[in-house]
Order: structure tokens, then sequence, then C-alpha cells
């Protein structure tokens, strides 16, 4: 079985009706990820940093507060290529999905790359978005959150909510959950050609 890549990120938004800078679009400020091996389903590899917003500093602080994100955090912040070349340490293209709890990580991932005109490392197709999976498995109308899965799925949630690294081992409980109830990837992108 290919091995799961599963990320989390923090990014930047403009959520006031005016004074929207020119050209602005969503800058990641923190990346957490863990690698768990698809044969044992044990991790075997961890991210967890701060990164630079490079293109709009001073839009970042309104999601640094919600995130609990300080001053000093961001003085240890690397920077958006140094952060894709640790995500090249951990995931493999085509033998490594790409796991995420919707579909917001990857496109702000691409954007991102596509703004530092840099290659992005994560394949489209490698991408499992876990929510979607999650939806589709219950057949539900609506798109459950992080939160209520996991406690629907009693699954314990340790650390803050909306940090990275955490957010991503409790989306990692979630995939792992699923697996040991007999759900597999391929069901998800069955269900997704539909």
């Amino acid at each position: 079985m290919k091995d799961f890549f599963v990320a989390d990120f923090e990014f930047t938004q403009y959520s006031k009706p005016v004074g929207r800078p020119r050209g602005f679009f969503s800058e990641i400020i923190e990346i957490g990820a863990v690698r768990i091996d698809g044969d044992i389903q044990e991790i075997s590899g961890v991210i967890q940093d701060f990164v630079k917003p490079h293109f709009y500093p001073k839009q970042a602080k309104e999601i640094m507060e919600f995130c609990s994100i300080t001053d000093a955090h961001m003085k240890t912040a690397i920077d958006f290529n140094t952060m894709l070349k640790k995500i090249e340490q951990l995931y493999v293209p085509d033998k490594t999905f790409f796991v995420t709890w919707g579909d917001g990580d990857f496109r702000v991932i691409e954007k991102g790359c596509e703004r530092h005109n840099l290659i992005n490392p994560v394949l489209p197709e490698d991408c499992l978005d876990l929510a979607e999976a999650y939806k589709l498995l219950n057949d539900d109308s609506y798109t459950t959150g992080l939160r209520d899965a996991t406690e629907a799925l009693n699954i314990k949630a340790e650390g803050f909510w909306h940090a990275a690294y955490e957010d991503a081992v409790k989306t990692g409980k979630i995939l792992l959950k699923l697996l040991s109830d007999g759900w597999k990837p391929e069901h998800y992108f069955a269900l997704k050609k539909r």
C-alpha cells in the first residue's frame, strides 16, 4: 500500500469588506504533517514549522491571533521554498497519498508555488481529501468538520484546534481509524469518479 503524507496548513485570509491588497492570495504561515507508513500504519516522519509570509506579511496578523501564533514563533519561521524541500523529503510522488481534511490545503500550496514561480511537488492525482472521503463513506449531504468527525469516531483529540501539527495528527488518527474499519483509499477514488 502507498504511504500517507497527512498535512495541515494554516494560512492567511482577508475577511475585511474593503482594503484587500491588489493580487492578494492566501499564504501558508504554518505547516504540520505526519508521514504514515502504509504497510505498518505507523508514523515515520513529521514536519512542524512556521512559514514566513513572503508577499503579504501584514495580512498574517489576523490568522496568527486566531491560531495563537506569536511573533516569537514567526522568528523561527522557514521560507516557502524550505517548506517545499521538507515536504519532498517525506512525500514521494505516485508512492504517497497527500491527505488533507478538505481541499483548501492543496489549493493554497498550488497557488503559493505559482506565485513563487516554483514547481508544486504534490501531484493532484495523489490528493486524498479525507473530509470528502468521509462524506462519501457516510453518504452525507454535507461535509463534516474535523472536530465533529473526531467526536463521531470517538478519537481522542489532543492539543489545540487550528494548530497545523495537531490538526494533521487528528486527521491522521481519523485515517487510521477508517483504514482499521476496512475503508481503502481506492473506495474514495472510485466514488469520486462517479
